[in-house]
């Protein structure tokens, strides 16, 4: 067993649909780490994170983080999430109120 600790994809800023942001490899479990998000634009903005399960799809039965408010310019560390245990094929799905406002950074270990 390979146990790697890492950036778990290129920080990305959220669109304001619902995009993929980060899918468990083949023959790996993912440990959630560490989620920040930070607000670089000048309103407040609303933000929901999906973890969803291989072959599902985003609906209210796999919201980690529910149009959670982040005030221009704040850091928000997202508690909810972190720690949650993901299996191959699992995904995480995000958005915010506004395109291109918000920063997502997550970083986990990978098991293989």
């Amino acid at each position: 067993m390979t146990v790697t600790p890492k950036k778990l994809f290129t920080p990305a800023q959220l669109t304001s649909a619902l995009a993929t942001y980060y899918t468990v490899p083949a023959s790996t479990r993912t440990v959630l780490k560490k989620v920040t998000l930070t607000n670089d634009g000048s309103a407040p903005e609303t933000i929901t994170v999906h973890l969803v399960e291989t072959g599902g799809t985003a609906g209210v039965t796999n919201i980690a983080l529910k149009a959670k408010a982040i005030g221009p310019g704040e850091t928000y560390e997202a508690y909810e999430i972190e720690g949650h245990i993901m299996n191959a094929g699992d995904f995480i799905r995000a958005l915010a109120s506004t395109a291109s406002k918000v920063n997502l950074h997550i970083s986990g270990v990978e098991i293989v």
